[in-house]
């Protein structure tokens, strides 16, 4: 499918959602709001748990049952969780479009269903290759990840990068961090630093290939990525990230939190970054940046009740009118 995106999402009994719960998305920048702890998180963890994530860790859990709404005084236990996921092939109503389904009951119990069809996991993982989505578990951003890519030494940066493209042989991967990866990384920081100059370098030692990340900033000496303040590597590993990422088939980004450590001259910036990342990926976002908010085609709001519960606390379609009405997340 070609130019598919993720038009709804429905979520039952996930983690703090107690009801049902949609979310309708559109083809570019879809935002969540909402203060901290409402539950903004659980609905990436629902979206990635649907598309087949058994990895707890990679979904915020210990234990399973953590996965299941754990009741209230207002609402009972969950017994079942549910996600489905709308995905369409363009904008037009008449568009195709596909509907991934997951489910799980306390005694265990997975069942996947591909438009009400069921299917085996094996099989569903497989129609989901066939649908060009196995990569969506793979484009997901955490505020505590933005750096990890940075963090990592050169050969293990190297490794990863190789690894995420499933690069048979490191000349292949040398010849598309040359060819590829780098140009497109040089675009992404040049919004975000636009006098700054960024290489990525493939090296050699002892029969290992590395990557190292130079970075020239304006009235600064060259710098390697380990040596960046804060800030500068969140702006360079979520530009690397993200360059990397649109390698791969995955048709959406999931980001949580990206900027926060970023200063308010790079917010600014980051609104052209975002924009070049939308024209061919879906964006959904979470963000308590007003610069952000700007830039959405659809802004969502998440709430608690009483009993710490989540729900949606409204849904619009955004416009300058609503923007300027727009006072806190």
């Amino acid at each position: 499918m070609n130019n598919i995106y993720l038009e709804d999402v429905n979520i039952e009994g996930f983690k703090s959602f107690s009801e049902k719960t949609n979310m309708g998305f559109q083809s570019g920048i879809g935002v969540i709001i909402g203060n901290n702890g409402v539950g903004k998180s659980n609905i990436l963890d629902a979206i990635v748990w649907a598309l087949g994530e058994n990895d707890l860790g990679r979904i915020r859990c210990y234990e399973k049952q953590e996965l299941f709404f754990a009741g209230s005084k207002d609402y009972p236990p969950a017994s079942k969780i549910r996600v489905e996921l709308n995905l369409k092939e363009g904008e037009k109503k008449d568009a195709p479009g596909i509907q991934l389904t997951r489910e799980r009951t306390k005694n265990g119990e997975d069942q996947y269903w591909i438009d009400k069809t069921s299917y085996t996991r094996q099989a569903y993982c497989q129609k989901l290759d066939a649908y060009n989505l196995r990569h969506c578990l793979e484009t997901i951003i955490r505020q505590e990840q933005i750096n990890d890519l940075i963090q990592l030494n050169p050969w293990q940066r190297f490794d990863y990068i190789r690894q995420i493209l499933d690069l048979e042989s490191e000349e292949e991967a040398v010849e598309c961090l040359k060819e590829i990866i780098g140009p497109l990384f040089q675009r992404y920081m040049s919004y975000l630093i636009p006098l700054g100059e960024v290489r990525l370098d493939a090296i050699s030692k002892n029969e290992r290939k590395g990557l190292e990340i130079e970075v020239n900033l304006p009235g600064n000496r060259l710098r390697r990525a380990h040596q960046l303040s804060g800030g500068e590597k969140s702006i360079t590993s979520l530009a690397l990230k993200l360059a990397v990422f649109h390698q791969l088939e995955s048709p959406f980004f999931l980001l949580d939190e990206v900027e926060p450590s970023l200063d308010y001259t790079n917010h600014k910036s980051m609104q052209a970054f975002l924009k070049d990342v939308a024209d061919s990926k879906q964006l959904i976002m979470i963000t308590h940046l007003r610069s952000t908010i700007a830039l959405a085609n659809t802004v969502h709001g998440v709430r608690t009740r009483w009993d710490g519960s989540s729900f949606m606390k409204f849904y619009f379609v955004m416009d300058e009118r609503l923007l300027r009405l727009y006072k806190c997340c």
